[in-house]
């Protein structure tokens, strides 16, 4: 069974059958959007939820899936990754005032 990286909640049962579902709609093209219009189009071997459960999103339907290509894949779950760590409350305590600039 292929590692499902840093995923937390499991995938749907069937995830098999939707990846190639999705895989073929897509044609095996990565559509990630580039600045200059249309989709990076390299090829795709990873199928990805646009909007995805760490945000609050546990939507499995077409319509939130997408061919990626790995690198933009890759790409998109590093900034997924920061922006959850990022909203983390920090774990340190407060710095304290130096003693010598206390009132």
């Amino acid at each position: 069974m292929p590692s499902q990286g840093r995923r937390t909640a499991p995938l749907p049962k069937g995830w098999a059958r939707i990846r190639t579902r999705i895989l073929k709609r897509d044609r095996w093209v990565c559509q990630w959007p580039v600045l200059t219009g249309g989709i990076c189009g390299e090829p795709a071997n990873q199928v990805d939820h646009k909007n995805n459960a760490a945000q609050g999103f546990d939507d499995h339907s077409d319509e939130n899936l997408w061919a990626l290509c790995q690198w933009h894949h890759d790409k998109k779950t590093g900034r997924e990754a920061s922006a959850v760590a990022h909203a983390r409350p920090p774990r340190a305590r407060p710095a304290e005032a130096h003693p010598g600039l206390l009132p």
